[in-house]
């Protein structure tokens, strides 16, 4: 019998593990997939080069995941150009200046931003046109401007600096503000352009090689304590130990067992006895992020020479954000973007092909003709992989986290919990998983202590 088993060869299990080992306990990890990394994964070129399909980005104060990063002696990489910003709204793209006055942002603060903008920008619209809409909704538009925010921006990163780029386009938000004032203001006030221009650079790093380097590291020092290729369909967990029960039969014992599986994939498996009736409840309540992660491959990163970071924004197409995700010894350009929401829904259904086209056609309206011909499509799409069930991370809707989120990670006797979504810091990063799969552990060490 084992100290400790864990489900998932993701960041949070082989942190768990590896914690676990140096501890002196006897521990398996047992993973579905061929590979470990979890939503972590590379990507190989034609020519042998990589791209990062999941996770890839370590921001500030990412403290846990950086120490993993320095102690198997991996190197970090920065944002590989830096350049103007391409915006495109209502059909027209524009080249505008990154600030660099003002704090950066995460590539995902700076989406959550942009989708934002578009997001008021449109409801100013239906405000302008639509009477009936505006009266019968009067109470709702009667909302202070920075509750609207806090509800329909994701990120605090961009909930902040929303501020910042209101007061640039109209001048100071007045405390009081409510939703109607500033959807006003959007309708009379200078184009969503000048909003976003004050939207910042990038702060993160990567790993060179990957972050999947990482994973692939840790699994190294780990051994034959990871088991691939080995689902669990059944936990059973009493009072002094649990069972895994494998796909094929074979059962797994220990004394703990740590689920890393996201909220809606764990309450899936077989449970005995069954999981309280609230853990699958909350489970549903937290969405998994539905993304697909694409790149097109171009033979030199045409965007530098017109004075362009490759980075983008718009307002309409099936790809509203692209990333320069070049290495720097490479000569090839990388252009990275994500297809989401009811985009990725919609396109996940279609063939690969027409993901292509639709990607091509968006950096074509945004970047000219000189996008319209990449050397290759290269994608990875979460929603269909049947051991992750979406990606980036979950996101709870509003109240949920408030109500449930940190009780998410409390064990339940023997069961424990980590991953991403069960981190009371850093939720849905990489981050978030690493302290949670170091938390999870130290529970487990205390019981066996």
């Amino acid at each position: 019998m084992f100290d400790c088993a864990i489900i998932g060869a993701g960041l949070a299990g082989l942190t768990a593990a590896r914690d676990l080992v140096r501890r002196g306990l006897d521990v398996v990890v047992i993973e579905a997939r061929d590979r470990v990394g979890g939503r972590v994964e590379n990507g190989i070129l034609a020519d042998g080069q990589y791209v990062e399909l999941g996770g890839q980005w370590i921001g500030s104060g990412h403290d846990s995941i950086a120490e993993l990063v320095n102690h198997y002696g991996l190197k970090t990489i920065g944002n590989p150009s830096t350049g103007h910003l391409m915006v495109r709204l209502r059909g027209k793209a524009k080249a505008l200046p990154s600030s660099e006055e003002t704090s950066e942002l995460t590539p995902f603060e700076v989406a959550d931003l942009g989708s934002g903008l578009v997001r008021l920008r449109r409801l100013g619209q239906r405000l302008r046109e639509d009477e009936a809409w505006a009266k019968a909704n009067h109470v709702w538009l009667s909302q202070d401007l920075t509750r609207w925010v806090k509800t329909n921006l994701r990120t605090v990163g961009a909930q902040k600096r929303f501020k910042k780029v209101y007061q640039t386009a109209f001048g100071p938000l007045e405390e009081g503000t409510t939703l109607q004032e500033g959807l006003m203001e959007v309708n009379s006030g200078p184009d969503l352009e000048g909003m976003l221009a004050s939207n910042g650079g990038l702060n993160q790093l990567r790993v060179e090689g990957g972050v999947h380097a990482l994973t692939e590291a840790m699994a190294d020092e780990l051994g034959d304590r990871v088991r691939l290729g080995s689902p669990v369909v059944r936990v059973e967990h009493g009072p002094e130990s649990g069972t895994l029960v494998l796909a094929d039969g074979e059962r797994v014992e220990a004394r703990h067992i740590i689920s890393t599986l996201p909220p809606k994939l764990a309450v899936k498996l077989e449970h005995e006895p069954p999981l309280a009736p609230w853990r699958a409840e909350t489970a549903e309540k937290v969405a998994s992020g539905n993304v697909i992660k694409a790149y097109l491959v171009y033979d030199h990163p045409f965007w530098r020479e017109g004075g362009l970071s490759g980075q983008s924004s718009a307002d309409d197409g099936p790809v509203r954000v692209t990333f320069d995700t070049t290495t720097g010894e490479n000569r090839r350009g990388l252009l990275m973007g994500f297809f989401e929401g009811a985009d990725a829904d919609s396109l996940s259904k279609r063939s690969i092909t027409l993901r292509k086209r639709a990607f091509v056609d968006s950096v074509v309206r945004t970047f000219g003709d000189v996008a319209a011909e990449p050397l290759e499509y290269v994608e990875r799409d979460w929603s269909a992989e049947d051991y992750t069930g979406g990606c980036h991370g979950a996101h709870f809707a509003p109240g949920v986290w408030t109500a449930n989120g940190p009780v998410l990670s409390e064990s339940e006797g023997v069961l424990h919990w980590a991953g991403a979504e069960y981190s009371g810091r850093f939720n849905g990063y990489m981050e978030g998983a690493v302290r949670s799969g170091l938390d999870a552990a130290a529970v487990v060490a205390l019981h066996l202590a």
